[in-house]
């Protein structure tokens, strides 16, 4: 697994203050949410946190999360931006293809735009599931292999990035993984990359949903079987 991140940790929070960046990501919380259905004091694990963004509206609800990722210069933005929160978060530095916990230690665990740079993804999800409590969910968020989202971090415009580095998937793929247990999938982002500023909002973002089948993200929901 390339330790991307550690080279391109530099401005990511930037593109969050921007308008497009605010409307992708409220989006994908809100689909992450509608999955996971976070409640106070659940014990979460959180792959590839990053710089803490999703990692700080999981304590802002009373979580308990320990967050992972392999960029050490993410995780000390991370550090600062959580430390308000220090006593519901633990941050490390692991592989989520080797996650170094006992079985059933997690409520619930998520990921988001982190499949996309591991190495075997796959892996990744069954260490996830190990992890995870019986009855207890995991979900995973992707960028969708075949939207325009992922179109265009496929294109020569990306070239120089992290995405250079990254591995699209179908939302059939990852449910593939495991179809036993995966439970449901919802999607967002419909509207494509590259438009003005204005034209990010609810309104066009379900009028093109009427019109597209493949969201740009897309969050799958799998449950562990509660005798396992």
């Amino acid at each position: 697994m390339k330790n991307v991140f550690n080279d391109f940790y530099q401005g990511y929070d930037d593109w969050y203050q921007t308008t497009v960046g605010q409307f992708v990501a409220e989006q994908e919380a809100q689909t992450l949410d509608a999955l996971l259905q976070p409640q106070s004091e659940q014990k979460i694990l959180e792959i590839g946190c990053g710089t803490g963004h999703f990692t700080l509206e999981m304590v802002q609800k009373g979580c308990r999360i320990t967050g992972i990722d392999q960029a050490p210069k993410m995780l000390q933005q991370a550090q600062t931006k959580l430390s308000a929160y220090s006593k519901q978060v633990q941050l490390q530095i692991m592989d989520a293809q080797k996650l170094a916990y006992a079985d059933n230690q997690f409520d619930s665990v998520f990921s988001m735009a982190t499949l996309e740079f591991i190495t075997d993804p796959q892996v990744a999800y069954h260490q996830m599931y190990r992890v995870v409590k019986p009855g207890g969910t995991i979900v995973l968020g992707t960028i969708q292999k075949g939207s325009a989202w992922a179109d265009f971090y496929e294109s020569p415009a990306c070239r120089g990035t992290a995405y250079e580095y990254a591995h699209f998937l179908t939302l059939k793929q990852i449910q593939n993984w495991d179809p036993q247990h995966f439970a449901s999938a919802q999607q967002c982002l419909f509207l494509p990359p590259n438009l003005s500023e204005s034209e990010y909002n609810i309104t066009n973002e379900k009028n093109a949903q009427k019109n597209n089948s493949i969201g740009g993200f897309v969050c799958l929901k799998f449950r562990k079987s509660a005798a396992n």
